[in-house]
């Protein structure tokens, strides 16, 4: 099973809307999820990294709810740094 690469966004975030616009450019298949629309969910990464910044990416490894999550700063100082770090996992 291949690898799930969900982007934690925010309507008007204007890095998270230039990370979906060059995922999308490149052919990398993502899921986006919306923070206020998945609270739970976002609140359980926040608690799990310590950061509340976006665009956070979670890699599922075999489609599975394990793997690594990039955070802006701690993980990726740009998008094209993020934009290689995915393509490890594709």
């Amino acid at each position: 099973m291949a690898n799930k690469i969900i982007v934690f966004s925010l309507n008007g975030c204007i890095h998270c809307v230039e990370l979906k616009k060059e995922l999308n450019k490149q052919n990398i298949p993502f899921i986006d999820l919306e923070i206020e629309s998945n609270k739970s969910i976002w609140d359980a990464v926040v608690q799990q990294t310590g950061h509340n910044s976006l665009p956070t990416v979670f890699i599922g490894l075999n489609g599975e709810d394990e793997g690594p999550v990039f955070v802006p700063e701690r993980d990726y100082e740009s998008r094209e740094d993020l934009i290689e770090k995915i393509k490890n996992y594709l």
